[in-house]
């Protein structure tokens, strides 16, 4: 029984929409966020945010490197995200477990956050370095109850 290269390109195909990470790795340059037609207001890359949470300040702390880490011990270290996931990728693909690995962002000052993890690297990578950015997310401040053209649900009565 086999399984043919059209079914085997179909799966490939779909497979690539549900990576783990893959949307977070579209997004490593940090997003501008649009609502409501108002002005964009910059956001961040996830761990950014993390870092700045806990004290980080870019004007004193310069910029920040990226760390592949095996067995939480240090393998590389990359001034860009890009260049780590790739670092990552390829541990990957020489036959590192993927639940070894984890690629973190440090400061100077020796804050640290991790980026991301395991099997959610290699989404992040291919989202990172083969698909196009996000840049810009755009929206309503609310959302309506239903989607344009979905109707309501007809509720039934309850008979006694």
């Amino acid at each position: 029984m086999g399984i043919s290269t059209e079914r085997v390109d179909r799966l490939a195909e779909w497979a690539v929409h549900v990576t783990p990470g893959r949307d977070a790795g579209r997004m490593v340059d940090g997003v501008d966020l649009v609502i409501d037609g108002q002005p964009p207001v910059r956001m961040p890359p996830r761990w950014i945010r993390k870092l700045e949470d806990r004290g980080y300040d870019s004007a004193t702390d310069g910029p920040v490197s990226y760390v592949v880490l095996v067995d939480d011990e240090p393998r590389l270290a990359a001034k860009d995200v890009r260049k780590a996931l790739y670092e990552a990728l390829a541990l990957i693909g020489a036959g590192h477990h993927p639940d070894r690995l984890s690629v973190e962002a440090r400061t100077r000052s020796g804050l640290g956050v991790q980026v991301v993890s395991a099997h959610r690297i290699i989404g992040m990578a291919i989202g990172a370095l083969e698909d196009p950015p996000i840049t810009v997310i755009e929206g309503p401040s609310v959302l309506p109850e239903y989607a344009p053209g979905e109707k309501r649900r007809k509720r039934k009565r309850r008979r006694r």
